[in-house]
């Protein structure tokens, strides 16, 4: 893999390097893009270069195909990632007798790498704290790829004379004095190393953002994005997202797949991981048509339909897998309709209360039930979060009056009116306390 003499790029379409990650590892991965962009390399990044709106599939078949080699950032999340999965195989696939020509890897937690991804040597940066060693091990890995061949620039030392260790003082003064002048990365906050999670379990205070009803159709997220932009400001100080179901206008497949750009665009707005997001469904988003085909289907056979009539969120549970792809411990199954989101660090737990149990094609019941199973398995789970040590609150979807005993989640949120989000401001004290205002948004109807 060498530099093309013709137009001085490295990859098709001026792509050197896609870099494939789990949202959990965002930091990470705009961390090792600065540090390519700086030297030199054009990256494609999902959080800098998708655009909401546009195919997901399309974007990452670009970036893979198009680039020059894939840098792929290892943890457990990683590994765990449909998504991902998907993206190195088939980097391997397009080099399958030198992987590691199109496949750098970059492990940044401590597990064992197993399988195929074991036969290609990584970047280790797990045990390294010092940014200017951090960025020389990458950028060595990254030069050896793009020469094929791992030799030194400079004349190795004899083995036994003493080491010669270059200062690395101001080595972040001169990069951060190139990101100034750098045409993609003069607009972006700087990443520091090591990228970790910033959450303080101990903080005082803790701002939530809080969204229902939005209604999502095709063609409207972009829209809403800016509106929300235009609403929070550039650089929104909010540590959790809470999404209080109806997100989509019916339910329909398209309707989720804009509900996807638009939920990662807002993350990425207020620059938060994909833990930091909790979201139920509301009862716009059913798709009814598949509950009609599940009752036509019992009716064939014979049978009765079994409540809660699973089939009726088809499309929501595909959207659920698709936004937590590779995160550790959440889940919307038909054994468990219903999702528990654990934010260790900032000591805060969100009931994700399903209070669409009862609705199907047939009609939305008066109020919003949970049902025995639900209520009992929150019951249990919520005990392991004591208050005030923990801020337990339950969230659920609609506007309807919801049936639920309130020592079982807690704080249990109010959706917002229409055309608003809401702020909340929660304090830890003796015991929790929150106050809210109000967030106008144009195009929430």
């Amino acid at each position: 893999m060498r530099r093309n003499a013709d137009d001085g790029q490295y990859g098709q379409s001026g792509i050197d390097f896609f870099i494939s990650y789990s949202p959990s590892d965002i930091r990470w991965a705009e961390w090792i893009a600065w540090q390519l962009e700086l030297a030199g390399y054009r990256t494609l990044l999902q959080a800098w270069d998708f655009v909401p709106g546009t195919n997901f599939i399309d974007f990452m078949d670009r970036g893979v195909s198009d680039a020059l080699a894939v840098v792929a950032v290892l943890s457990r999340a990683y590994m765990r990632s449909n998504w991902a999965r998907m993206e190195w195989q088939a980097a391997m696939r397009s080099s399958p007798e030198r992987p590691a020509d199109r496949l750098i890897t970059v492990r940044v937690e401590d597990f064992p790498i197993t399988g195929l991804l074991a036969t290609i040597t990584f970047v280790d940066l797990v045990a390294v704290d010092d940014p200017a060693v951090a960025r020389r091990r990458l950028l060595t890995r990254i030069g050896d790829a793009v020469n094929g061949r791992a030799k030194p620039r400079e004349q190795p030392r004899y083995p036994r004379s003493d080491p010669v260790f270059e200062d690395p003082d101001d080595a972040d003064g001169v990069a951060l004095g190139l990101a100034e002048a750098h045409p993609r990365l003069r607009t972006r906050p700087p990443v520091t190393y090591p990228p970790r999670h910033s959450g303080d379990p101990k903080r005082s205070v803790v701002r939530l953002l809080h969204v229902a009803g939005l209604g999502l159709a095709p063609g409207t997220a972009r829209r809403m994005l800016g509106d929300f932009e235009i609403a929070l400001g550039t650089d929104p100080e909010i540590d959790v997202l809470l999404i209080g179901g109806d997100l989509t206008a019916a339910g329909g497949i398209r309707d989720f797949d804009e509900a996807l750009n638009f939920v990662i665009g807002l993350r990425r707005m207020l620059h938060l991981s994909p833990h930091r997001v909790a979201l139920v469904p509301g009862p716009d988003d059913l798709t009814l048509a598949a509950s009609r085909a599940y009752f036509n289907s019992c009716e064939a056979d014979e049978i009765e339909p079994e409540p809660p009539y699973w089939p009726k969120w088809r499309h929501y549970a595909r959207f659920f897998d698709n936004l937590y792809d590779g995160v550790d411990g959440v889940s919307f199954t038909e054994q468990q309709p219903w999702s528990l989101f654990e934010m260790a660090d900032l000591r805060i737990v969100v009931a994700g209360l399903n209070a669409t149990m009862a609705d199907s094609h047939l009609g939305r019941a008066a109020e919003g039930t949970l049902g025995r199973a639900q209520e009992q398995w929150f019951a249990r789970a919520l005990r392991r979060y004591p208050e005030p040590e923990w801020l337990r609150i339950g969230l659920a979807g609609g506007d309807r009056p919801l049936v639920l005993a309130a020592e079982n989640a807690g704080l249990v949120l109010p959706s917002p009116p229409p055309g608003e989000a809401r702020l909340l401001t929660a304090r830890r004290g003796d015991a929790w306390s929150a106050d809210s205002q109000p967030v106008p948004i144009a195009d929430v109807v």
